[in-house]
């Protein structure tokens, strides 16, 4: 190639260079450029985004963390369910020495299908017989003595609608029909044995709106943690709640699990009422742990009766000679134990889970709390 071809080809690069640089200099493209970063960077953005919730599933969740701002607790004191009485405070629980409820309000199965009106208070016979009753509430009290089915009882009129129950209690009463009592006051004390139609020493207690008997524990909550007199380490939403078992089982069915068994949550559901822990958390741990249990696996049936993995694993020593209730008794044990001296800006799901709780840790990965919390929101809303 002559010097002058060489020298021509130089001059043409140089003018198509020239023209790029003056076609980029244009006002519209620069606007075109700036379009495209700025479309480049959202897609970014929801790019990031749809990768955490397909990672942690809970967009609410996600929100909170990445604002700042924290979880939403509810007050340590109060559960969401319960109401306030007309003294701005809590109504009184009616057996303080006794926490545990071992029968709860609705359907229950007693050789027959039988509505429960209220919640059975009792903590084996040697330790309910005699155990000191006291009223829920301030009002007027409207029975005293026999009552069909509940051998001797008490009702207490509360005033706007609100009414009263207590079954199965001791011959000495501490009150008669027409007095007005205190809330909190010793009215009476439950029977030793066998009081009315029953099948051991308890207290039944009922509560009516309008003359329809509403769950109680709408209106009050154990004292303690299913351990008599101790005072409850949970915070409000992790504490009891009925669980609303066809919702929970429409949910299971459509992700295939074996835990969709009306029997297997009602024993959940119990697990929960003996130790006043929220069965749907009690559902959403092996949710994140056990994806449910699907009922293709080959030791489904197995699983079921430990999907907690207490005492180890569901296959071998303690943890594979456990009911299903057994084993959630015991899960909820370790929640109860694991949620103390839980720091007031702390998530409550996630304190089970940390390292640095001095009571242990419940699982150890990080990303458990974030699992579970979503499938206890996603239960707690089936709930109602």
């Amino acid at each position: 190639m002559s010097a002058i071809e060489k020298t021509v080809q130089t001059v043409e690069k140089v003018q198509k260079t020239r023209r790029i640089i003056a076609l980029l200099s244009l006002p519209a493209v620069g606007i075109i450029a700036a379009v495209m970063a700025v479309l480049l960077l959202i897609f970014f953005i929801i790019f990031l985004y749809f990768y955490q919730l397909l990672v942690f599933g809970d967009p609410d969740k996600i929100a909170m963390e990445n604002s700042g701002s924290g979880y939403v607790q509810l007050g340590d004191g109060q559960y969401p369910g319960v109401q306030l009485d007309v003294d701005g405070k809590k109504y009184a629980w009616p057996v303080p020495t006794i926490a545990r409820v071992s029968s709860g309000f609705g359907n229950r199965n007693l050789g027959g299908n039988e509505f429960h009106k209220g919640i059975d208070i009792a903590n084996g016979a040697a330790k309910t017989g005699n155990q000191p009753v006291y009223a829920m509430a301030a009002g007027t009290v409207t029975h005293a003595g026999s009552a069909s089915g509940y051998g001797i009882a008490i009702y207490i009129d509360h005033g706007n609608g609100l009414v009263t129950k207590y079954g199965h209690l001791d011959s000495s009463l501490n009150v008669t029909a027409g007095q007005v009592v205190a809330k909190g006051q010793l009215i009476a004390r439950i029977g030793a044995g066998i009081v009315g139609r029953s099948t051991g020493s308890h207290l039944h207690f009922q509560v009516e709106e309008n003359g329809s008997p509403v769950n109680p524990l709408k209106y009050v909550q154990p004292p303690g943690s299913g351990e008599a007199g101790g005072p409850s380490t949970l915070p409000g939403e992790l504490r009891y709640k009925p669980m609303n078992i066809p919702a929970v089982m429409k949910f299971l069915n459509s992700r295939n699990s074996a835990l969709a068994d009306p029997a297997i949550l009602a024993m959940i559901d119990r697990a929960g009422q003996q130790t006043n822990v929220n069965p749907y958390l009690l559902v959403a741990i092996p949710g994140q742990e056990q994806s449910f249990v699907p009922r293709t696996n080959n030791h489904a049936s197995e699983i079921i009766r430990n999907p907690w993995n207490v005492y180890g694993c569901w296959c071998k020593g303690k943890g594979a000679t456990l009911t299903t209730e057994q084993s959630a008794v015991t899960a909820a044990k370790t929640i109860i134990k694991l949620s103390k001296g839980r720091p007031a800006n702390r998530d409550p799901i996630e304190w089970l889970s940390t390292t640095d709780n001095p009571a242990g840790y419940y699982a150890e990965h990080g990303g458990w709390w974030i699992g579970v919390s979503k499938y206890f929101k996603i239960l707690s809303d089936l709930g109602g």
